[in-house]
């Protein structure tokens, strides 16, 4: 609950800002994110040092990310994702573990320079009264949210039905930095060979992963991961030998099913791997055949291999940090030319690259083509790289048969990979099959409850589909859970401006830009600018889009959206040419986007259309 402004007294010293810092920063949400507790520490020490003019944009990219001295937030929003996640786990820091502490650090939105707030003595006092009255063991008030907007979505009698698992985070028992990526690399390993057992549905990572250092009554973890039983551990390293503990507990009752300990080098575990897998097999009643096997007789990496490729799987792990993995996955293959699964990770970092336009598209996307070969002629059972060329295929080749048939090959080896599914959402969207997205969206929701990705798919769906009021909702809802999600405000506004609320779809804009010169935004904007009847503001903002354009040959499809607000319809189309040609995601949307429904009867655009595999009208 948010403090009133009664509950506050006189702004703190110094000495005790920074004793309530160290208790932030080593809490379950900040300790293991470094990236946040530098960012964190950075800001406070400048504004105890009197330097707040200097708490910028710039200076927290260069002292906290090792950004250049050149930085320019129009193409890096490192900060702005970072200062979002800053904010909200400040938020659940002290709406849980730090909600008796004396001391309040805020970092207020539109702002990095934090505010120093001193709780009065009689609300530090009743604070931990609030918490009891509002907190629910291991489960934080934004994923009880979540988990109720995951019941909508359920198919009825789903959970029961069918056996059901949460593989949560293994406990890290190791005494300093540096190694959490081995019990990561371990769980999500381990993760993705449990979710291609038949018959068994295993909750996403994104969702188990949100229990990361927390404890509590299993029974109520598996109620908000839709798990019938939940997988737990420890993992310790100790020079070349790895000591995992394991527990399988059943949700429902809280009693043991099956435990076991481990003590062995690091290139046997996947040795551990298949016992744990056969383990749960057995104890939950379904057949380990056929895919278990294949993984069972698999290739073994050296431990050097598989190291960097555990080190690219935790960066990856962070979306914000994903172009980062790269390198560690370069290097896994590198060291193990047959290390199948690294090369799956490679080919499905060089497609999403591909997909948001880092670096050059027609690269990156051969990269991935490459890759992914590679891993399919090693073990052609990796969902993910049959994913990684389904989402080159439609985004990048428009070939949407290709496309559908490799997503329903992705499906077909792991059924519970949420990711594949909502990416294979995008592409029936694209297609204007929209109820076919929304179901995948349904089972997506299913695997990893505990997100908002799915939730922000369907918002997008909704809104190609013509559905604005669903779409609003969709998004006011996610505004509620987290006023500083950007994604939801942006689809706000583009359901305003489809319904012609053109003035308060410009605000919106205009609130997201604060945070982030997105191109797709700015020709968003501009559109909404031109149809309001303000040309000029329409034209200012063409004219950063064609500066960037120049620059990283990414605004074709922005360009475009402004045009077509300012009637011209020919630049739009040609702009539209250019985008396709330079094989911009965006493109393989422009059959469903609302914004060119004044296109729709123009012959070039139809012949684009065609040309493109998208369909003509929605």
């Amino acid at each position: 609950m948010r403090d009133s402004a009664s509950d506050f007294a006189a702004e703190p010293d110094a000495n005790a800002v920074r004793e309530c810092l160290e208790r932030v920063v080593s809490s379950p949400g900040f300790a293991p994110a470094p990236r946040l507790v530098g960012f964190l520490r950075f800001i406070v020490e400048e504004t105890i040092a009197g330097r707040r003019d200097s708490v910028k944009e710039t200076t927290v990219a260069v002292h906290v990310f090792g950004r250049s001295s050149d930085f320019d937030s129009r193409f890096d929003s490192v900060v702005r994702a970072q200062g979002t996640q800053l904010r909200r786990r400040l938020r659940e820091y002290y709406a849980n573990a730090g909600s008796g502490d004396a001391v309040v650090i805020e970092v207020p939105p539109g702002s990095y320079v934090p505010v120093f707030r001193r709780r009065t003595e009689d609300a530090a006092k009743a604070a931990p009264a609030r918490r009891r009255r509002w907190w629910i063991p291991a489960i934080s008030a934004g994923a009880l949210i979540l988990a109720g907007l995951a019941a909508w979505w359920l198919i009825p009698g789903w959970r029961g039905q069918t056996p059901s698992l949460a593989v949560l985070p293994f406990m890290n028992l190791d005494e300093g930095p540096g190694s959490e990526h081995i019990g990561e690399g371990f769980v999500e390993d381990l993760t993705t060979d449990l979710a291609g057992l038949p018959g068994l549905r295993v909750a996403a990572r994104t969702s188990a992963f949100q229990f990361r250092g927390k404890s509590g009554d299993v029974r109520g973890i598996g109620r908000a991961l839709g798990a019938g039983a939940v997988l737990e551990g420890s993992v310790r390293t100790d020079g070349g030998k790895v000591h995992i503990t394991a527990q399988l507990i059943d949700a429902r009752s809280g009693y043991h099913l099956w435990s076991n300990r481990y003590e062995l080098d690091l290139a046997r575990v996947w040795e551990v791997e298949a016992e744990i897998r056969g383990a749960v097999a057995h104890a939950l009643g379904v057949d380990r055949a056929p895919a278990a096997q294949t993984r069972a007789t698999r290739h073994v990496p050296p431990p050097e291999a598989l190291d960097a490729y555990w080190r690219g799987r935790y960066i990856r792990a962070d979306w914000q940090r994903f172009p980062e993995s790269l390198s560690w996955f370069e290097r896994a293959v590198k060291l193990d030319p047959l290390f199948a699964g690294a090369w799956a990770a490679l080919a499905s970092v060089h497609s999403a690259r591909a997909f948001q336009a880092v670096g050059r598209v027609d690269q990156e996307a051969a990269q991935a083509r490459e890759a992914a070969a590679k891993a399919l002629k090693l073990d052609d059972t990796l969902a993910e790289a049959h994913a990684a060329l389904a989402q080159i295929a439609y985004a990048y080749d428009h070939d949407w048969a290709t496309s559908e048939r490799r997503f329903h090959r992705a499906l077909e080896m792991n059924p519970n990979d949420a990711d594949v599914r909502r990416n294979y959402a995008l592409g029936l969207t694209s297609q204007a099959r929209f109820d076919e997205a929304t179901a995948q969206l349904k089972l997506a929701q299913q695997a990893d409850p505990l997100t908002f990705l799915s939730s922000n798919i369907l918002a997008v769906t909704l809104f190609c589909a013509r559905r604005y009021d669903e779409a609003m909702r969709e998004a006011q809802r996610h505004l509620r859970m987290d006023p500083d999600y950007l994604l939801a405000r942006f689809t706000l506004g583009n359901c305003k401006a489809a319904k012609g609320d053109l003035a308060a779809a410009i605000s919106e804009y205009r609130k997201v830009l604060e945070h982030m010169r997105a191109v797709e935004v700015l020709g968003r904007l501009g559109n909404a600018q031109a149809r309001a009847g303000r040309p000029a503001e329409a034209r200012a903002t063409l004219a950063e889009l064609e500066s960037i354009e120049r620059k990283e040959k990414t605004a074709g499809v922005a360009l475009a959206r402004v045009y077509t607000g300012l009637g011209e319809k020919r630049q739009a189309i040609e702009w539209l040419g250019t985008a396709a040609g330079d094989h911009l995601t965006d493109v393989a949307f422009i059959g469903v986007d609302p914004a060119f429904d004044p296109l729709r009867q123009e012959p070039d655009f139809q012949a684009l259309c065609a040309r493109l595999n998208v369909p003509r009208h929605p």
